[in-house]
């Protein structure tokens, strides 16, 4: 009996650190992912260089005090362009996972509580859709269409809607077995009812942490687009649009390059680290 509780014990202590731990790396991700928002909000009202001025005197310099970043192949500062780069990369993809979620959640719960063929089907549709390559269709779409932001971002959201949707209706299904969701059809309420009422408040947690890793993909696919030359276009400052036209010059100066990958690294970081977070809340 000692040694069992000890074992125990124990392992309750070797749990309760390692959720410290992992609280404390959400805190960091938190912080980066709020440094990431603030610069990019407030970039257009920092004292920063102009990003569309060119100094032909000045090209491809490594970091000094005139530059803190150097500057790429047609002259233009890098650390100004590197903050900026934040703000269309994050705007779109929040954009774009905003609708992702809004048309992931409504098909969800839809196909759970229609059930029989209705769900069957949609389901099925649903199958196709996620077995379609995002960027192979992203590609398709700027090269016929256009790469104009609301094309991308309706594109995006159908594409990477398919995840949220399958989670929703499993989650969704689970939750509609529960006694109080019985209990509220016996009262009457309707489906609408039911599913802001009972289903979203016991599926919130979940749909958010899987919203967050999709907001991360939406953020690669897009930087991904633009570095293939078919989402932002130049000379907008954009994080794979930066390391595009830059990635030729890295034996000379690796901050062009340098400074757009770890700007898009660490956010990508920070999200995670969140995500991890909310898995620890719900478990707990």
């Amino acid at each position: 009996m000692t040694d069992l509780g000890r074992v125990t014990g124990d392992d309750e202590v070797l749990h309760t650190s390692t959720r410290r731990r992992r609280h404390r790396w959400a805190s960091l991700g938190g912080a980066i992912v709020a440094a990431h928002v603030v610069l990019a909000f407030v970039a257009p009202y920092l004292p920063l260089q102009d990003v569309s001025e060119q100094h032909s005197d000045a090209v491809l310099q490594g970091a000094s005090s005139a530059h803190w970043f150097g500057t790429d192949n047609l002259g233009r500062d890098v650390f100004a362009r590197t903050l900026w780069g934040g703000r269309p990369s994050i705007g779109l993809a929040a954009a774009s996972v905003v609708l992702a979620a809004l048309l992931g959640f409504l098909i969800g719960t839809f196909a759970a509580i229609a059930g029989g063929g209705v769900d069957k089907v949609m389901m099925r549709v649903n199958d196709v859709l996620l077995a379609v390559p995002s960027l192979l269709v992203l590609l398709l779409v700027a090269s016929f269409i256009g790469r104009e932001p609301l094309v991308l971002i309706v594109t995006l959201a159908v594409m990477y809607a398919p995840p949220i949707a399958r989670l929703v209706r499993t989650a969704s299904l689970n939750v509609l077995t529960r006694d109080f969701v019985v209990a509220a059809r016996l009262r009457g309420a309707s489906r609408w009812e039911l599913v802001v009422g009972e289903v979203l408040p016991n599926i919130r947690g979940v749909v958010l942490t899987e919203v967050a890793m999709q907001f991360t993909w939406i953020l690669l696919a897009f930087s991904s687009l633009s570095f293939l030359g078919l989402g932002a276009s130049p000379p907008t400052p954009e994080w794979g649009l930066m390391i595009a036209e830059s990635r030729t010059y890295m034996s000379i100066t690796a901050w062009p390059v340098a400074a757009p990958v770890v700007m898009l690294a660490t956010l990508v970081l920070g999200v995670n680290s969140l995500v991890d977070r909310n898995g620890v809340d719900g478990a707990t």
